[in-house]
C-alpha cells in the first residue's frame, strides 16, 4: 500500500493511539505564546491577505493535484485528464476499484500512458500493483535525479 502522506511530502501522522500520560510526558513543552492572537492584534499576520501574495509574487493559484478514480461504468475521464494537464494540474489516477477487471484496467493504463505521451510528459507508477498513476502536468518539474519517484518496473 502506498504511503499518501510519504508521497505528498506530509509528516507522518501517528499510527496507534497512544495513552494520554504518555502523550503528556514525550510531548515538549510549547514554544512560543501559549495563547493564539486575535486577528486583529499586532502579532497576528494573516497569510492570506494580498499584501503576502505581492510579496512573494504569487497573486494566484492556478495549478491543483487532482485525484480520480474511475466513474460507475469503470471509465475514467480521459477528456478531462488531459484538460487537467495541459492547464498544469498534477493528475494522480487510482485504478485500485478496478482490482477484479485486469482487462479494464490495462485499457485505462494504455490510454492514460498515451495522453502522456501526446503531450510529452511522463507517467509514473507509485505501486507495485501499477493501480496509482501519477502524470505531472505541463510545465511541472520533476526531479527524478534527485527523487525516486515510481517504482522500478516496465513502463505501463
Amino acid at each position: 500500500m502506498v504511503n499518501i502522506f510519504r508521497l505528498l511530502g506530509l509528516p507522518q501522522p501517528p499510527s496507534g493511539r497512544m495513552e494520554a500520560e504518555e502523550q503528556t510526558v514525550r510531548t515538549p513543552p510549547p514554544v512560543g505564546p501559549t495563547t493564539v492572537p486575535k486577528s486583529d492584534s499586532a502579532g497576528f499576520e494573516d497569510l492570506g491577505e494580498v499584501e503576502w501574495a505581492r510579496r512573494e509574487d504569487v497573486t494566484d493559484i492556478s495549478r491543483f493535484l487532482r485525484y480520480i478514480v474511475p466513474d460507475d461504468r469503470h471509465s475514467i475521464p480521459h477528456r478531462k485528464i488531459a484538460e487537467h494537464l495541459l492547464r498544469g494540474d498534477v493528475v494522480i489516477v487510482d485504478l485500485r476499484m478496478l482490482a477484479h477487471m485486469e482487462a479494464q484496467k490495462g485499457a485505462c493504463r494504455r490510454r492514460l500512458l498515451e495522453i502522456a505521451q501526446e503531450q510529452g510528459l511522463n507517467a509514473f507508477v507509485l505501486d507495485v500493483d501499477e493501480d496509482l498513476i501519477l502524470i505531472p502536468g505541463t510545465g511541472v518539474a520533476v526531479d527524478v535525479d534527485r527523487h525516486v519517484l515510481g517504482l522500478e518496473s516496465e513502463p505501463i
